[in-house]
């Protein structure tokens, strides 16, 4: 498995299934991805993250997709996972889809391993910032930060570290791995 998620990994929630973003599903979405990428990244920074196995597709039950995000294993270091990317569909947006899939991934996270889940913002995305205060993440201090932004190319982006990380996550009364 060279990315986060394996061909036959679902992850299921009341509303949603989670799995490995394709190159097939991404065509079906590239129209309002595009939008959601811009200014920091561009629709190949994404199919580059597809083809490295670190997509994943956000669908209702049915299968219908609903959005995408991207997770980078073992970043910014070994036994932590990086989610640089989510969105859903613009008219399937302020339902909470998005926060639904932002914890399932983060459970899934954790029972694979992974001891820390970073959320890296970009400058001038206040209300991906919200969103992740919303989940439970905490923007990180600059000593506290890993480093530059890890997001979907190699070019840096300014912005801010999240971090929900394992002792937070268990004191929180979230089920985490034992």
């Amino acid at each position: 498995m060279t990315g986060v998620l394996s061909a036959t990994d679902l992850i299921e929630t009341p509303r949603l299934r989670l799995s490995v973003l394709t190159s097939e599903a991404l065509a079906g979405m590239s129209g309002w991805l595009e939008a959601a990428l811009a200014p920091e990244w561009t629709l190949p920074d994404l199919e580059a993250s597809v083809a490295g196995g670190n997509g994943v597709l956000i669908s209702d039950t049915d299968g219908t997709a609903t959005g995408a995000a991207v997770v980078l294993p073992n970043a910014p270091s070994d036994g932590c996972a990086t989610i640089p990317f989510l969105a859903t569909e613009p008219e399937r947006r302020f339902r909470g889809l998005g926060g639904e899939a932002g914890l399932a991934l983060d459970r899934w996270l954790r029972s694979t391993g992974y001891q820390k889940v970073y959320a890296p913002v970009p400058d001038g995305r206040g209300l991906a910032v919200y969103f992740w205060l919303r989940l439970g993440f905490r923007p990180l201090m600059t000593p506290e930060s890993p480093g530059a932004l890890h997001g979907l190319s190699q070019e840096p982006v300014r912005g801010i570290w999240m971090l929900r990380d394992r002792e937070e996550y268990l004191n929180r009364g979230y089920p985490g791995p034992s």
